[in-house]
């Protein structure tokens, strides 16, 4: 889907940048002389079309003024500590040069792969999940990878497992017995197609078609914040837990700062419907006799904590 977002009148523009038609065919109109009122335009709408055209130049050229921004900061980066090494610490020049060039090498191809040349992908999309765990960029990799490691060090093996929002997440991987539901289907069907005969259902969570008592572990990983009522998917989850059974719950922890800083560069972070603390989390938990064991953060604001149904 192409957002459009014109600063100005002229809306063609941006349907013609946006929109890459394979052709385009002029439709002349004419315009009658002005009977009543007056025009619109002046200073304020020439400034405006300029800043449409800035901003048209940005989103068409985008990889080049980001690899050139990326050029410019590893050039800085070189010098400085070019200067830093030989003036400060009293490093030989070439060594310094060597040194600086190398940190500088590596800044550079750390944010184009980042920034300049990642590709943005729906979180919608059904491989999103298990591309971005094993093909996407260097911070997806680690952060999914990061969490998985969690899960799978809490439950090295489980009998009867409920993975709530699976996704298409390569979490799954290390059990092949377990249920697995999600509201979306082609994400299911392409966990299927990876994972051969592992046990899919397309079910909401707030609404699990399981008897009580039915599962010794469960997991709901970065599911609750997108719910609009997500005390009833937990009430749900502790339902179908056996007593003595286990729950890891992922979400952002809104009380740390740093999480708004880094929700900017997540696909999803403009869905977050109801935003958690750990604090909140805990309450909501405790209502339903899930008691919290042990937690950890990934970066310092991504909450991972495991709850037992007593």
């Amino acid at each position: 889907m192409i957002k459009l977002n014109p600063s100005s009148w002229k809306i063609m523009l941006e349907v013609l940048i946006k929109a890459k038609p394979l052709s385009v065919k002029e439709v002349p109109i004419i315009f009658e002389d002005r009977t009543e009122g007056e025009s619109k335009f002046d200073k304020k709408q020439v400034l405006a079309y300029l800043q449409h055209l800035v901003q048209l130049f940005l989103y068409k050229h985008s990889k080049f003024v980001k690899f050139c921004l990326v050029g410019g900061s590893g050039a800085i980066i070189t010098f400085s500590l070019t200067w830093v090494f030989t003036e400060i610490t009293g490093f030989w020049y070439m060594a310094s040069l060597v040194i600086a060039v190398a940190i500088a090498t590596i800044w550079n191809f750390t944010l184009n792969s980042i920034w300049t040349f990642a590709i943005k992908r729906n979180a919608d999309d059904a491989d999103y999940d298990w591309t971005s765990f094993y093909d996407g960029t260097i911070i997806q990799k680690w952060w999914k990878r990061s969490i998985a490691n969690i899960v799978w060090e809490w439950i090295p093996n489980s009998s009867t497992m409920l993975n709530i929002g699976c996704g298409s997440s390569p979490i799954m991987t290390h059990y092949p017995d377990s249920v697995n539901i999600d509201i979306n289907q082609d994400k299911l069907n392409f966990l299927q197609s990876k994972m051969g005969n592992i046990e899919t259902h397309y079910m909401e969570a707030e609404n699990l078609d399981f008897k009580s008592n039915s599962f010794d572990f469960a997991l709901c990983i970065e599911v609750l914040e997108h719910l609009p009522n997500p005390q009833s998917a937990i009430k749900e989850i502790a339902r179908v837990l056996k007593k003595g059974g286990k729950v890891v719950l992922a979400t952002p922890d809104y009380n740390r700062k740093h999480w708004l800083l880094a929700e900017k560069f997540t696909p999803a972070g403009e869905d977050h419907v109801f935003k958690f603390t750990r604090e909140k989390l805990g309450k909501m938990c405790l209502k339903y006799d899930l008691f919290p064991i042990k937690h950890k953060y990934i970066a310092g604001c991504d909450l991972v904590e495991m709850f037992e149904r007593r």
